[in-house]
């Protein structure tokens, strides 16, 4: 496996961008190297607390966003439990989910049999999937928790890749985890969409500086080929990610509060921003009209394997 050290003198600055919720300006600039785009400076993990305060993941027990988005995720991740086990022979096995947070997409896969089990980073992050779910959720990063090798018939990163510094080490273990045979769902921002080059910093999905790698159609495909996982098939298309990225992205480039509909609809103790107000109101007055272009838009894209997220099934050889 290949994992790109990005030297300094082959990394083209792109655009400047802003943390909405600190205010810390980064960079991204694209390695010519390996395709790669990235968030530059990236924190050092002593760092990165200050980026996910507690309201991040909301209260254990409460709401994350309000009741009908959370409605939506948890039918959606039905779907894609049921993709998984297609995928492994329509039969139940064990899945671990890395970077689980909340437990919802275990929880789907538990209700079909599964034998379940995630990771995350902090004690805060998992405490809904273990208090409230039950779900067994071990901490810290995968590489350093030495799970048995061949453990697992599929793994699933969801929204997890484009937050961790190295996505090389990452892949390389959940192979190592993986069986033979085994397969692995992930998903990530696709900032190769027309939509990421239309909004530049005010993309929704850029979110820096949690998103540390900002993949492309290729740069994943070549991520998971230099770490011995094939990618099998992918689409364009995740219902709760795309028509909101657009609505919110369409606002930012507006010049409103970056991302101030976004926390708008997160749960009462899952604020990130700074309150209500005239641009909050705003927000919520433009995104019916916003919303009713979005569905257009964003199915067009994914038909033309253009969307602003990308998931990808693929199988350990």
């Amino acid at each position: 496996m290949r994992s790109c050290p990005h030297p300094s003198d082959r990394l083209e600055p792109l655009f400047p961008a802003r943390d909405y919720v600190t205010g810390d300006a980064f960079e991204i600039r694209r390695c010519t190297a390996c395709g790669l785009a990235l968030t530059c400076p990236a924190p050092p993990p002593s760092e990165m607390g200050r980026y996910y305060p507690d309201a991040y993941y909301g209260d254990a027990g409460e709401k994350r966003f309000v009741g009908p988005v959370e409605g939506l995720q948890r039918a959606l991740y039905g779907s894609r439990a049921s993709r998984v086990e297609k995928a492994v022979g329509g039969r139940p096995g064990r899945v671990l989910d890395v970077g689980c947070g909340r437990g919802f997409l275990l929880e789907a896969f538990r209700r079909r049999g599964w034998a379940v089990e995630g990771t995350e980073m902090s004690d805060a992050s998992s405490a809904h999937a273990r208090e409230v779910l039950k779900i067994p959720v071990r901490v810290g990063p995968l590489a350093s928790l030495e799970l048995p090798a061949e453990s697992f018939d599929a793994v699933t990163l969801w929204h997890v890749l484009e937050h961790v510094t190295d996505p090389g080490v990452l892949l390389g273990e959940i192979r190592r985890v993986l069986r033979p045979g085994g397969v692995l769902l992930v998903s990530v921002p696709n900032f190769g969409s027309p939509e990421a080059r239309a909004s530049g910093a005010a993309w929704f999905h850029l979110d820096v500086p949690r998103h540390l790698v900002h993949f492309t159609p290729e740069t994943l495909a070549s991520s998971l080929r230099d770490a011995g996982i094939e990618p099998m098939e992918s689409s364009w298309f995740a219902p709760e990610f795309d028509a909101f990225s657009f609505v919110q992205s369409t606002l930012n480039g507006l010049g409103l509060r970056q991302n101030a509909l976004y926390d708008v609809l997160r749960g009462r103790a899952a604020k990130l921003g700074r309150g209500g107000g005239a641009t909050a109101a705003a927000s919520v007055a433009l995104a019916a009209p916003l919303g009713i272009l979005s569905l257009p838009a964003t199915l067009i894209a994914a038909v033309a394997g253009a969307g602003s997220t990308l998931t990808v099934l693929a199988r350990r050889g």
